[in-house]
């Protein structure tokens, strides 16, 4: 009988509480994708919307937002409004713009045009527009308008504001340099048109660091484009610099004697930086001039000089017709500017109100002669300037009262000064002559004084018409100074050892006669070659 084995015992299944090990894997990816979502909550930005006139350029998802050309966020999304004139822009922010998006803050589409000041802007023609952030401090504000163009100053930005008109602004626009002995000082904020459509408003503002640089007496004026100047060393040429050719620039001078500028004070804008220092200062004093005849180009901002210097400016001109004298005359107002007419230690002017003193200057000149006249800085060519010279011989006048005093001007020209002098010398010629015709018995001197009176009349002739040719006038003198040539050798052969008149016993002053008449001839010889070399002084009279 075969044995029985026994049967192996059943296996049981007993479960465990924890997966197996294949598990861990899936698990540790969960783990990382949950921390890596936290952290992107932790780390996520806030979210805002900005409101920009519709344009193109703006990509979701690449298109960065960037404070001072570091990134801080990107658009989410880009909608048009119903109306299709605006566009919103959902933009998102890294983290650490939390408290810095409070009301305020400004948003702006940079890089749509290239700034000559700022050349890096290049990059952006390839790259593509951006948004550009100006941080507030303050709670999350979640609706935004954007700006339509960047601000020119940085928030915190500290300095002084100053308003400057101007009838034109030229090429000025916003962001433009201000420039204070060739150093940027500060920046043009906005340009804009007065509601009178004649002027411009321009903000400028002055860093802090250079507030000092501006007074009540600066001046202001564009210096944006290319100027030429003149001066001891010749033609030169001005150019503030490259990027002001295209966005501007304004060049200022501050004189001594001025004080801080208030809120209210404002500034004019001059085309150039000659006619701006050149302007009337604060304690300018203005008087009036009546010139006969028109303007001849005589123009606001044309110099004023005193016996050559500069003495002030000339502010308004204006031309009219008189009824009464069936004329036409111009009246000139013009400012004389005491620091250009210092006085004789220890004498001071006394600028709270220096009319006083400038009047007693005046009213003393114009008893020795002081009067007004219209002149050419350059013979020909050069603008018109009003001079202010002492006359020989001028008829007694006094300065004019009332509330712009009149000073009195003349209406003798450059070329009647010079005809006055050849009739000086025409005069000492005649005077001559009739000396020598008193002392000398000879018949031979007597024709030959004759000859010359009629030359020397003829002369005289040729002087009193200042209207005849200049071609003429030249050839006539020329040939009456070669004909007193002549008659001064046969005199001088008649008054020699073997001559006539020097037998006679009349002749004793003959020689000093002669003196003078030789004085006489050589002094009209001078003129003639002057005239021959310096043809347009006939015109414009004699150059300093």
């Amino acid at each position: 009988m075969a044995d029985k084995s026994p049967e192996p015992p059943k296996a049981r299944f007993r479960g465990t509480r924890w997966p197996g090990m294949i598990w861990a894997v899936p698990v540790a990816a969960a783990g990382i994708v949950i921390w890596l979502g936290l952290e992107a909550v932790a780390k996520r930005g806030p979210e805002v919307t900005v409101d920009f006139p519709t344009s193109g350029g703006l990509k979701p998802g690449s298109t960065a937002v960037k404070y001072r050309g570091v990134t801080v966020g990107h658009v989410d999304a880009v909608r048009l409004t119903k109306t299709l004139n605006t566009m919103k822009v959902s933009m998102r922010f890294m983290s650490d713009m939390k408290g810095h998006l409070g009301r305020g803050t400004s948003f702006w589409i940079a890089g749509r045009k290239v700034s000559f000041g700022n050349l890096a802007s290049l990059k952006t023609i390839i790259a593509g527009p951006y948004i550009g952030v100006e941080p507030h401090a303050g709670k999350l504000a979640r609706h935004f308008t954007g700006l339509t163009h960047a601000p020119v100053l940085h928030s915190g930005a500290k300095g002084e504001m100053l308003r400057i008109v101007a009838a034109h602004p030229g090429n000025l626009s916003r962001g433009a340099g201000i420039y204070f002995n060739h150093f940027k000082i500060g920046q043009v904020v906005d340009v804009a048109m007065r509601p009178d459509g004649r002027h411009f408003e321009i903000s400028a503002f002055i860093h802090r660091a250079h507030e000092n640089l501006v007074s009540t007496r600066s001046r202001f004026w564009n210096a944006g484009g290319v100027s030429v100047s003149t001066g001891g060393a010749g033609p030169k040429l001005e150019l503030q610099s490259i990027p002001a050719l295209v966005s501007g620039a304004i060049g200022v001078e501050t004189p001594p004697g001025g004080g801080h500028p208030d809120k209210g004070t404002i500034y004019r804008l001059y085309s150039g930086r000659a006619a701006a220092l050149s302007a009337p200062g604060p304690h300018a004093v203005p008087y009036r001039v009546i010139l006969a005849g028109g303007p001849h180009g005589l123009k606001s901002g044309a110099k004023v000089t005193l016996e050559g210097a500069d003495a002030g400016v000339v502010t308004h001109v204006a031309m009219r017709f008189d009824p009464d004298a069936g004329k036409l005359v111009t009246r000139v107002d013009l400012a004389l500017e005491p620091h250009d007419l210092p006085l004789a230690a220890p004498h001071r002017w006394h600028l709270a109100d220096p009319a006083p003193q400038m009047n007693a200057m005046l009213a003393t000149l114009i008893g020795q002669g002081l009067r007004a006249r219209m002149d050419r800085a350059t013979p020909v060519i050069g603008a018109q300037t009003i001079a202010l010279d002492l006359v020989k011989h001028a008829p007694a006048a006094t300065l004019g009262t009332g509330t712009v005093p009149e000073i009195p001007s003349t209406t003798a020209t450059s070329v009647k000064a010079i005809m006055a002098q050849v009739s000086e010398i025409l005069a000492n010629v005649h005077d001559a002559t009739s000396r020598i015709a008193a002392v000398s018995r000879s018949p031979r001197t007597r024709r030959t004084l004759e000859r010359l009176d009629r030359t020397i009349t003829h002369v005289d002739a040729i002087t009193r018409t200042t209207s005849a040719q200049l071609p003429q006038l030249l050839a006539s003198l020329r040939q009456s100074m070669h004909a007193a040539d002549a008659a001064l050798r046969s005199v001088h052969g008649l008054v020699a050892q073997q001559g006539t008149a020097a037998n006679a016993p009349e002749s004793e002053s003959l020689p000093r006669a002669l003196y003078e008449l030789t004085r006489a001839a050589r002094s009209l010889r001078e003129l003639t070659d002057y005239l021959s070399g310096h043809p347009n002084a006939i015109i414009f009279g004699k150059g300093r």
